[in-house]
């Protein structure tokens, strides 16, 4: 019996190890066939769709799955990574207007706005966690991925704590980082996610909400 779950346990770590690695291999072909600036939102969200349908365990064909995904959502995920690069542009600005000034004020508007800056980030890495987990509209993900980022402080942390562990490793060991890294950080975001998403339904319970 031991030696049974050993043996699945060891299996379950391949499959997800072959797994990933594919899936990497999928999301730097398809951002490329994007030329990059259009191919890699769409290549985002396929892998982190791909990946969700191995999290809840449904088998499915991974070069299939990921190319369906990224054919049906080129153009709207696309209207996404817009507004995100928009905004983003905006924040990297104003950031770099205020670090040549050297005033006091402009020193406390550079350090909120790098703070804001980091808030953004897990902002998107929570729109596009919503993006393919619910069917709902630009400003519904976006909202629910503020509230999300402001009012699950662990979801956050875990998700920060598996960036830098990422990071690291991809530093650390030589060749990681072009076999895993996209697809490692898209685990780490949905992993997330689901803490947040488990939270809330279980306030939701807890309300007796549906």
């Amino acid at each position: 019996m031991q030696l049974g779950a050993f043996s699945g346990a060891i299996y379950t770590f391949c499959n997800w190890f072959y797994r990933l690695a594919f899936i990497n291999l999928l999301w730097l072909i398809s951002t490329l066939l994007g030329l990059v600036l259009f191919g890699f939102f769409p290549a985002t969200v396929a892998m982190l769709a791909t990946i969700r349908q191995f999290i809840k365990k449904n088998e499915v064909n991974t070069l299939s799955t990921f190319w369906n995904y990224y054919k049906k959502e080129f153009v709207e995920s696309n209207k996404v990574g817009a507004i995100i690069v928009i905004v983003g542009f905006i924040l990297y600005v104003n950031i770099n207007f205020l670090q040549v000034n050297h005033t006091d004020i402009s020193q406390f508007f550079y350090v909120s706005s790098i703070i804001l800056l980091c808030l953004y980030f897990l902002i998107i890495c929570y729109i596009l966690a919503s993006y393919v987990e619910f069917d709902q509209d630009i400003k519904t993900h976006i909202k629910n991925a503020i509230l999300i980022a402001l009012y699950n402080p662990l979801a956050s942390l875990f998700m920060i704590f598996g960036f830098a562990a990422v990071y690291y490793a991809v530093t650390f060991i030589s060749g990681l980082g072009i076999f895993f890294s996209a697809s490692i950080l898209g685990l780490v975001i949905l992993s997330s996610a689901n803490i947040a998403y488990r939270k809330v339904e279980r306030k939701k319970d807890k309300l007796g909400l549906s």
